[in-house]
């Protein structure tokens, strides 16, 4: 009994770590610094997405995590940590220091 008692338990735990998009979340996302030029931010619902910070874009697949966090994998393999705070978004880019995103209303 115990010996499928393990396999289970563990695709259960795997599978609850693998969150896809949040429903709310997706939509195009706007920086509220002005020195760093035009950013904008976008989640897509398939769970694609870019980060665009003046002429540079760089496009991740998403994922949300407990306790307010966001992933941004890059597909250079490098993973962008997001803060959920205030209806926004706050990460922290290298070179560039903490950029807040606001979700933009159409």
């Amino acid at each position: 009994m115990s010996r499928r008692v393990f396999p289970a338990l563990a695709l259960a735990l795997l599978l609850a770590g693998c969150r896809g998009p949040v429903e709310g979340l997706e939509g195009d996302y706007e920086c509220e610094r002005v020195d760093t030029g035009p950013a904008r931010l976008t989640l897509r619902p398939d769970g694609g997405g870019a980060l665009c910070v003046g002429a540079e874009e760089a496009p991740f697949r998403w994922e949300a995590r407990g306790n307010g966090v966001v992933l941004l994998h890059t597909r250079q393999g490098g993973v962008i940590k997001v803060r959920l705070g205030a209806g926004a978004l706050e990460l922290d880019m290298p070179g560039t220091g903490g950029m807040t995103f606001r979700k933009t209303v159409k």
